[in-house]
């Protein structure tokens, strides 16, 4: 585990795809500790780190891909409870039933301070958070509606497995608005899935996101 900010851990890095990683992130929070994103299988010297730091009061998956037999792993160990969007728990549930379903509004006390966007189009229930720190600075979990990679900025659409072109446009217009000092991503390619931001360089890279989608799928929106 490496230390990011005062209240915000990184796991090690785990392969998910050709040049493509993602790690899972704890953000420690006296109402209970959150594990945003998943492990994987092999990652007992994360699992060790997380248990020194006060363990897991919800997992929270921001979209069906972060599904693994590691959730029942964390859930056991921690007696913590999973949570994910309902539009992807017919994918999710095969590994894992969720205990809670979030969703924009969700009032369960460990994420009253967290806010919840639902972010469609790389999944049907795909979703982001976004934490305003304490300690001063703000954290935007993007899941994979957007990604860094290598060359700048990614979002990922298959339309053979639910992915939706003009749910995912509307969901980066959400986001456009939801600058944060840091925004982590799920997957990423390159180093890292954590980058420093400023809300004028946000916004230009979502425009030329949601740019670049309306070309590639023809789309005609806003």
């Amino acid at each position: 585990m490496k230390q990011l900010e005062p209240d915000l851990w990184q796991t090690s890095a785990r392969s998910v795809g050709d040049g493509v990683y993602t790690r899972a992130y704890l953000l420690t929070k006296p109402s209970g500790n959150l594990l945003i994103y998943n492990v994987g299988e092999a990652q007992a010297d994360d699992l060790e780190a997380i248990e020194e730091l006060g363990g897991v009061s919800i997992q929270v998956l921001s979209h069906r891909d972060e599904a693994s037999p590691a959730l029942s792993e964390i859930r056991d160990r921690f007696a913590s409870r999973l949570a994910y969007h309902e539009a992807d728990d017919r994918a999710i549930r095969d590994f894992a039933e969720a205990d809670l379903s979030i969703a924009p509004g969700c009032n369960d006390p460990a994420l009253a301070d967290v806010e919840i966007m639902h972010t469609p189009g790389h999944t049907p229930g795909s979703v982001t958070l976004r934490y305003e720190s304490p300690h001063g600075r703000s954290y935007l979990f993007t899941g994979d509606a957007i990604v860094p990679i290598a060359s700048g900025w990614f979002t990922g659409l298959y339309p053979e497995l639910e992915s939706d072109a003009a749910a995912a446009v509307e969901s980066l217009r959400l986001l456009r608005d939801q600058s944060a000092d840091l925004i982590v991503s799920s997957a990423f390619g390159g180093e890292t899935g954590v980058v420093e931001m400023t809300p004028d360089a946000w916004r230009e890279i979502v425009d030329e996101r949601i740019a670049s989608l309306e070309r590639r799928f023809s789309l005609q929106t806003g």
